[in-house]
């Protein structure tokens, strides 16, 4: 489980890294949607990937700047630039891609998705150990082969969505969180099955109690107590509707349902209430994301 948590708390921080687009979304502005768009020489898999769910999935560029400035947002932290993945590595990529969008309804990709899957090989300087990247709403970056903590090596291009569950899971983390930015209004029946957001308030108690008295276990305890009488996969889903509605996608869309019941649902009321708010809601937008972390958990096994 280590793995999860690790690629949790690096959501977290990388959420206040980047500039954010002032609209989600496509704007009215002239030729904004066109820079969306595949060229006309783009291969027949991205194509029809973008036709599909509305996702341009890039590994090209001419200037690495290409990549830390989109459209509608920009990454002003980045100063050492970005550079492609391999060339044997394309296959892969696409392949990885299409895996990952088949497991999302297309309905729902086109209206909340981010608009660009950018893939390259490293990001920013090596120091900085950066292996994904979100740009406002509309672009997430991704370096391939990744090595985060727990990710592991593209062995099988075929499989390895469903082999390396650290990458998977920080992906969909990010996609549930860049999703909701881009919703009109948090889901009020979801928000009010559990306790009001904080923006940190009841964690930072915890953290100063723990520097008082260095309990991790309290400290830990009290996180868990946090999550379990709010209705949040981990206390981080306490500080805003981003993070919560991003760690629940995270789960559902990479755990079966009788994992999830067994360790989130069974224990907590409030978790039970907004686990049938949230699979409610995705039905309306004809996916069933239950589903998709049903045939994730056989397919990884253990």
């Amino acid at each position: 489980m280590k793995p999860i948590y690790v690629s949790i708390l690096a959501l977290a921080a990388c959420f206040t890294a980047c500039s954010k687009e002032e609209q989600p979304g496509f704007t009215a502005e002239p030729g904004v949607q066109q820079q969306f768009t595949p060229p006309a020489d783009a291969p027949a898999e991205i194509k029809d990937m973008y036709d599909h769910y509305g996702v341009w999935v890039r590994t090209d560029f001419k200037d690495w700047k290409e990549v830390t400035n989109g459209v509608l947002a920009s990454d002003v932290n980045n100063r050492w630039g970005a550079t492609k993945i391999d060339a044997d590595q394309r296959t892969a990529v696409t392949t990885y891609a299409q895996t990952l969008l088949s497991n999302v309804s297309d309905k729902f990709a086109k209206r909340y998705f981010p608009l660009e899957l950018f893939f390259v090989k490293t990001y920013s300087a090596p120091f900085f150990d950066i292996n994904i990247r979100d740009l406002g709403r509309s672009r997430l970056i991704i370096c391939w082969p990744n090595h985060m903590y727990g990710a592991l090596p593209v062995t099988d291009p075929v499989n390895h969505y469903y082999q390396d569950s650290a990458l998977a899971r920080s992906i969909w983390g990010y996609l549930g969180n860049m999703s909701a930015l881009r919703f009109d209004a948090p889901v009020t029946a979801f928000v009010l099955a559990g306790k009001a957001y904080d923006n940190g308030a009841a964690r930072e108690l915890v953290f100063k109690q723990y520097e008082r008295d260095r309990d991790l276990e309290a400290r830990d305890k009290a996180m868990d107590q946090i999550a379990l009488n709010g209705g949040f996969i981990t206390s981080l889903g306490s500080v805003s509707f981003d993070n919560d509605f991003g760690e629940w996608m995270r789960l559902l869309a990479t755990e079966s349902y009788t994992n999830i019941k067994a360790k989130y649902l069974d224990n907590s009321p409030a978790r039970a209430r907004k686990y049938e708010v949230i699979i409610r809601f995705f039905k309306s937008y004809d996916w069933d994301i239950q589903a998709a972390g049903n045939k994730y958990r056989e397919k990884l096994g253990n």
